[in-house]
């Protein structure tokens, strides 16, 4: 199987108010939720469309192919099929997404993004400040259910290579789980419903592995073992070989950016001390890689480097094209991996080396 080589279209489907600001206008919103919940139906409907138009068309698709990528990863949220609460549904988009996609030979990862009531309290989830998913099985069934029907709708599709089942939970029995925990995200992220984020909620890893297998049996009634389930490893990455190795056509997906040790780790931020970190980094992700199916579903060559701002064109393109070349070899044994993202629409350099489209002009990502 050839090695995917992908984009992620963050920002279409699921909202991240960072990636285009403009969108948010005239609210206080600083989630997808509250967007929708500000406008009001009528206003979030047609807003959203001329987002959902405009952001992604069959243009990218024909350019994503020509720069020499293969695959999508595409956010969706749980509302994909039908309008729920203040929330507007977006099939119709990923519909054009598989005729675009095997009209330019690509393949599609589908990634839940979002979940009812909040998953990891982060903006990527939808809802800031909640997480709540966990607390009703209704939640988790209507979960699943969604899953099922991606499968059903797209399964036998050409483009279809796999479906994630949900994007980046956090577990907090887990030792990534001192950390990524609603109890801190509240810190960061602030809920604006302080009554709905008191039923906030941790959930195990036992927890999220049941979830897990129903999951994957849902999507398999529809989806045969040659394309693939594809299970967030929750911020752990060595605790699921036999979770993944017993499952036909699972596939474990990690994400990795320096945004992390860039604020925790490093006293100082050059080329090579990222070239360090990203060869011990591809030491466990490649181990991890030859022992069950992996894909990066995430990274990105982004810094914090010290004087970035000061630094020269030449001084800039050794930087980037170090971390991005680095980024490749500590996943090389992988299936392949996803850039984040595509396109974002804002200025500043940040943007420059989170926009896919602009680091292959660049020539800071090459493969």
């Amino acid at each position: 199987m050839e090695k995917l080589r992908g984009v992620n279209l963050g920002n279409w489907l699921v909202l991240e108010k960072w990636m285009s600001e403009d969108l948010y206008s005239g609210t206080t919103a600083m989630d997808e939720t509250y967007l929708c919940v500000e406008l009001g139906k009528q206003r979030a409907a047609d807003r959203l469309k001329v987002h959902r138009d405009e952001f992604i068309t069959e243009r990218d698709f024909e350019e994503i192919a020509a720069k020499g990528f293969n695959a999508l990863r595409i956010p969706v949220p749980f509302f994909l099929f039908e309008d729920v609460g203040p929330y507007i549904h977006c099939y119709e988009y990923l519909d054009k997404a598989f005729d675009w996609a095997e009209q330019y030979g690509l393949k599609i990862l589908v990634d839940l993004h979002t979940a009812p009531g909040g998953h990891n309290g982060t903006d990527n989830s939808g809802i800031c400040g909640i997480c709540t998913w966990s607390t009703k099985p209704e939640y988790v069934q209507y979960t699943v259910d969604v899953l099922e029907k991606i499968a059903a709708r797209y399964g036998q599709r050409e483009a279809m290579w796999g479906i994630g089942v949900l994007n980046e939970p956090m577990c907090s029995d887990t030792e990534a789980g001192k950390m990524l925990n609603i109890e801190n995200f509240v810190q960061f992220y602030i809920p604006v419903d302080k009554e709905l984020a008191k039923h906030n909620t941790n959930y195990t890893l036992a927890f999220l592995k049941q979830f897990y297998l129903d999951a994957y049996n849902a999507i398999r009634r529809h989806m045969g073992p040659e394309k693939y389930v594809v299970f967030a490893d929750a911020f752990e990455l060595d605790i699921w070989d036999d979770f993944i190795n017993g499952l036909p056509g699972a596939v474990l997906d990690t994400h990795n950016y320096l945004m992390t040790p860039d604020m925790t780790l490093f006293q100082e931020k050059n080329a090579d001390v990222y070239a360090a970190y990203l060869q011990k980094l591809g030491e466990r992700v490649n181990a991890t890689a030859r022992r069950v199916p992996l894909i990066v579903g995430e990274w990105n060559a982004q810094n914090q480097a010290d004087g970035l701002a000061d630094m020269t064109k030449a001084e800039k393109d050794h930087l980037y094209t170090t971390v991005a070349d680095g980024f490749q070899a500590s996943m090389q044994d992988a299936m392949g991996w996803f850039y984040w993202t595509w396109k974002v629409i804002m200025g500043g350099l940040d943007a420059q080396v989170d926009d896919a489209s602009r680091c292959v002009r660049q020539g800071w990502l090459r493969f």
